[in-house]
């Protein structure tokens, strides 16, 4: 009995269990085969919190070949994300450098002049750096989602994880990863975008106010990229799983997230959260070492001072440290809520547990011979 079979036919009739045959006694002697241990996934639509169990439950049971491929997508999206991070702040720098002046006026109307950046300048730019690393780290949490898909679909059947099955599943279909997480993140690098126009207008007019602007760029773009990532989150694990077509894909994804668009969301956005909470001590160590080597607002320092050095090394470090921990994480996630959606939208619980009954029944028989 193969248990990827009802995966991969949503219409695929339910498999039943194996009617007892006679075979031959081998003629040496074998040991039973061991059991696959791990933390069941119920067979019914899943919690938000037995995702996020089953997540962490399902790293461990990816090959080693495949972390491997993962950790390399991991590192290059942080390098961008460091490199886009990096440019942007020096841009933004020497923008506030030609343009140092700007005046406020306090409550009782007297008037201060500043030499620094205007209020409105850094939350832009914080929000665009945070925004960054959301996109970049989005991005590989989808191609991860489509890596780790055979190797959660053997997790979920109760199986231990074929390194060779999951290679061929895998093979022919990586680009289209790629392809699905650069569409999927669209919306996401546009509202970057703007928030970086923002920045930028900010810094060449600090008496301007950019409060009204900031507004609406938020009410405008994050309920649309709720929305956009909620239809998109399952398109990774369809176009692997059931080797679809990146367009097919992308519908499988919006058909399977019908009626769950909200739950999708906050499922994703919670996740986002746990990562960002589990690695704030990472953070922590990162702001000490930037007050120790005497490095003002990020990337602020000269880059020919030997303290900005080192702190730009450890805060490479730290960062690419912060994603190798929380990406996979999310990506597992991910491809549970695609399993979630087949168990709500589909019944594929029951199957499986058919699926799951006749390999029990298949064992037993073998070990009686």
């Amino acid at each position: 009995m193969d248990t990827g079979e009802p995966w991969a036919s949503p219409s695929a009739p339910s498999p039943q269990p194996i009617a007892p045959t006679s075979v031959a006694a081998p003629a040496a002697r074998r040991s039973a085969p061991r059991d696959f241990r791990q933390r069941p996934i119920p067979l019914r639509p899943l919690t938000v919190l037995e995702l996020i169990d089953g997540a962490v439950g399902a790293i461990p049971s990816v090959p080693k070949a495949i972390l491997l491929r993962a950790a390399a997508v991991v590192t290059a999206s942080s390098a961008a994300a460091l490199a886009l991070t990096w440019w942007f702040n020096r841009m933004i720098g020497q923008t506030v450098q030609q343009h140092p002046t700007w005046s406020s006026t306090d409550f009782f109307g007297n008037q201060y002049t500043n030499y620094a950046p205007s209020a409105g300048e850094s939350v832009s730019l914080v929000t665009t750096e945070i925004l960054i690393a959301v996109v970049c780290s989005g991005f590989a949490a989808t191609v991860l989602a489509g890596l780790f898909a055979p190797s959660v679909k053997a997790y979920v059947d109760a199986e231990p994880t074929d390194a060779a099955k999951a290679r061929a599943a895998l093979r022919g279909r990586t680009a289209r990863l790629y392809v699905l997480a650069a569409i999927t993140t669209l919306p996401r690098a546009f509202t970057v975008f703007l928030f970086a126009l923002l920045t930028h207008s900010a810094a060449t007019d600090p008496a301007g106010h950019v409060a009204g602007w900031y507004f609406l760029i938020c009410l405008g773009c994050f309920p649309l990229c709720f929305i956009l990532t909620s239809l998109t989150a399952v398109a990774a694990p369809a176009a692997v799983l059931e080797g679809a077509s990146i367009g097919n894909a992308l519908r499988r994804s919006r058909r399977l997230s019908a009626r769950g668009v909200f739950r999708i969301g906050w499922s994703s956005l919670l996740t986002l959260l746990i990562a960002a909470c589990a690695t704030v001590s990472l953070d922590v160590f990162c702001w000490q070492l930037r007050d120790q080597f005497g490095v003002g607002a990020q990337f602020a320092g000269v880059p020919g001072n030997r303290g900005f050095s080192w702190w730009l090394i450890a805060y490479a470090v730290t960062y690419l440290l912060t994603l190798l921990l929380t990406t996979p994480y999310r990506a597992a996630t991910a491809t549970l809520l695609y399993v979630d959606r087949r168990f709500r939208r589909e019944g594929l619980d029951i199957r499986i547990a058919w699926a799951r009954l006749a390999n029990r029944t298949r064992r037993t028989q073998g070990s009686m011979l």
